[in-house]
């Protein structure tokens, strides 16, 4: 069959999605990539892929930039005459289904990774996104959701129809690539938030309670992993970070591809996040590198963790419930430091195999292609 995977970045596609990419190649599929070129357009290509740009401003709220956008996807499933399309990211989800609607055979899997910000609180985009996506997901044949609330909101609201729903835990994990690492407890014991450096991600959060646990314990160390977003109005300042690591609360690593070679010096990944995340695939891949897991009893975050075996849950936007978390991880045993990062790294090899989630795809495809 002749495929397409779309997202709002070629980065997206190549990070979370380049397993399932070259199982569909492998497995005879004539794969196309919808995204905006970026630094990642040619390992994307390395793949074997025929890639396609995108015009298209993710956080656009540009009627006129949309509609381009909408325009442009037309030309392309033109152009290409695809059989299915998967689609990953808001946008892409809700342009990709309207669009179509012009191609009556055409597959379409929408994949809904959580419902971010504009979700938390009422108000006009919230009415908007509410809309579009009941008119679009309407024309998806299968809407793939990362956690139980979503896809219930989707359904209970009248957004996608039960039988075209389905559950999968994120994006999965390479367990090859991710593998147990620093399973002993060490003298120092070491914690780092792996995200976009914006504040829904709770990074404020953490580095007050860096602070707060160095004050107390100067052997913990703590460190941040991620790009800092200039361009997102969430993001945190990049003086701010570097305010933070002047104080010596904490290290800011950057931006890495290799998040399995940073997380190899590491005990504990932290995500506080307070909003609605899908399943972090930080979460996963932390599991998979057996690795203690301190993140809030939030929608999907609470989806990647067993509290008390593989790591512990604190309440969102709770500086005191995260410092208690956090303190619970220095004050462990050696055993028990030891099986619990056993504990993550069975979760992972039970749940989170990414090949769980490329063989739900691969089936889903071959059955849609029979009827």
């Amino acid at each position: 069959m002749k495929v397409i995977f779309s997202a709002n970045t070629s980065w997206y596609l190549y990070n979370f999605r380049k397993s399932t990419i070259k199982r569909f190649i492998d497995n005879g599929h004539e794969v196309h990539i919808i995204a905006p070129d970026d630094v990642y357009t040619d390992k994307l290509k390395s793949l074997g892929v025929h890639k396609h740009h995108l015009f298209l401003y993710s956080n656009s709220l540009n009627p006129f930039q949309d509609l381009l956008t909408i325009l442009h996807l037309l030309f392309l499933y033109f152009c290409i005459k695809p059989d299915a399309i998967y689609n990953f990211t808001p946008k892409i989800n809700i342009y990709s289904a309207l669009v179509s609607y012009c191609f009556p055979s055409l597959k379409v899997f929408n994949n809904i990774a959580g419902l971010g910000t504009a979700f938390i609180e009422d108000g006009l985009k919230k009415k908007i996104l509410h809309n579009l996506y009941k008119l679009s997901q309407k024309r998806a044949n299968i809407v793939f959701f990362q956690n139980e609330e979503d896809m219930l909101h989707f359904v209970n609201s009248n957004l996608v129809r039960i039988e075209n729903s389905r559950r999968i835990l994120g994006s999965g994990v390479n367990l090859d690539d991710f593998v147990a690492t620093r399973i002993s407890k060490e003298k120092t014991t070491k914690f780092i938030l792996v995200a976009r450096m914006i504040e829904q991600k709770g990074v404020k959060l953490y580095a007050e309670a860096a602070r707060l646990i160095r004050e107390k314990d100067p052997t913990a160390e703590f460190a941040l992993l991620g790009p800092i977003l200039d361009s997102n109005p969430s993001a945190i300042n990049r003086d701010e970070i570097c305010k933070w690591v002047e104080s010596g609360y904490l290290n800011y690593l950057g931006h890495s591809d290799n998040v399995a070679s940073v997380l190899a010096n590491y005990d504990c990944v932290v995500l506080p996040s307070f909003y609605r995340e899908g399943v972090p695939k930080s979460l996963l891949e932390a599991a998979a590198c057996g690795k203690i897991v301190v993140t809030t009893n939030n929608i999907g975050c609470k989806d990647a963790i067993v509290d008390g075996v593989t790591g512990f849950l604190c309440e969102p936007k709770s500086l005191e419930s995260l410092t208690n978390a956090l303190e619970k991880v220095l004050k462990m045993s050696p055993d028990d430091f030891i099986k619990m990062k056993i504990s993550a790294r069975h979760l992972a090899q039970e749940k989170f195999d990414e090949n769980i989630i490329i063989d739900e795809y691969l089936a889903t495809i071959k059955s849609n292609n029979t009827n």
